[in-house]
């Protein structure tokens, strides 16, 4: 599924952790790592930023090729989240790795402009890795939860999911919230069902590949559930799909996935639904 990864580096110790996470997941896939560092405009010394950057692109490309990875360092000059659009679509990308509290700025508990951007208009899928989200000493993916509800969205997310933890040798959690009033019954027994259905077709989809299946269908609310079952099982990856508005919104992550991201304690992967492609 992935051929090509591109993973974007500012040198920072959470850029250098999602390159960590981000050449395993090369190394499983056997595909090429695109280390790329983006010099910004009119920041101090050009010829000293530039070589920063290539430093820091030769660094991961480097931890690649130890690691077993066909690798290439590239330095561009601009906005850092338009030269990661711009070049995953040159090299032919198939995913983009980004970490979240990189070297442009960031409110507590609020995802960076950087990996905002990126989420939002890449057409690939985004993993992104926040602060305290890998243990260095152990980058393994063992456990690999799909967030789903059964939506395009999140049905996009699930080849996604289910290629990582079969490259991986990995479990699949499927997990469904119903996130419904308890007052309303019948809406709630409808959601209930639809959450089995849901993931039992999941847990098919994954027997066919020979994968384990852990399911569960909760009750509350998405991002609590979400974020409290990611803890709860030590998963290793969260997958989840992103639902977006375009035109005169442009495009807005979901409400889901906005509130996921910036606060799960492991890395998580956004996968675009297919009907916003432009």
């Amino acid at each position: 599924m992935y051929d090509d990864v591109l993973i974007a580096t500012d040198g920072s110790d959470i850029a250098t952790d999602a390159a960590t996470v981000g050449i395993s997941i090369a190394q499983a896939f056997d595909a090429t790592v695109h280390a790329l560092s983006v010099v910004e405009d009119g920041r101090g010394d050009a010829a000293k930023r530039s070589e920063q950057r290539e430093a820091d692109a030769d660094a991961v490309a480097t931890e690649a090729v130890d690691a077993g990875c066909a690798a290439e360092s590239v330095v561009q000059t601009g906005r850092p989240a338009s030269e990661i659009l711009s070049y995953v679509d040159e090299a032919d990308a198939d995913a983009i790795v980004v970490g979240t509290h990189g070297r442009t700025g960031l409110r507590q508990a609020l995802l960076g402009s950087v990996a905002l951007e990126v989420i939002r208009d890449a057409r690939q899928p985004v993993l992104t890795v926040g602060r305290e989200t890998v243990d260095r000493d152990s980058i393994r993916i063992d456990d690999v939860c799909l967030a789903t509800d059964g939506s395009v969205g999140a049905n996009a997310a699930t080849e996604h999911a289910l290629s990582l933890a079969e490259a991986c040798d990995a479990t699949i959690h499927a997990l469904y919230a119903v996130d419904v009033s308890p007052k309303a019954d019948a809406i709630r027994e409808n959601f209930l069902e639809h959450g089995e259905q849901t993931t039992a077709a999941i847990e098919e989809r994954a027997a066919g590949r020979g994968l384990e299946t852990e399911r569960t269908v909760t009750e509350g609310a998405a991002h609590e559930v979400i974020l409290d079952y990611v803890d709860a099982e030590d998963v290793d990856v969260l997958v989840m799909g992103t639902e977006s508005k375009s035109n005169l919104e442009r495009l807005v992550l979901g409400s889901v996935s906005q509130r996921v991201v910036p606060a799960a304690s492991v890395p998580v992967m956004t996968v675009r639904t297919p009907d916003t492609e432009q």
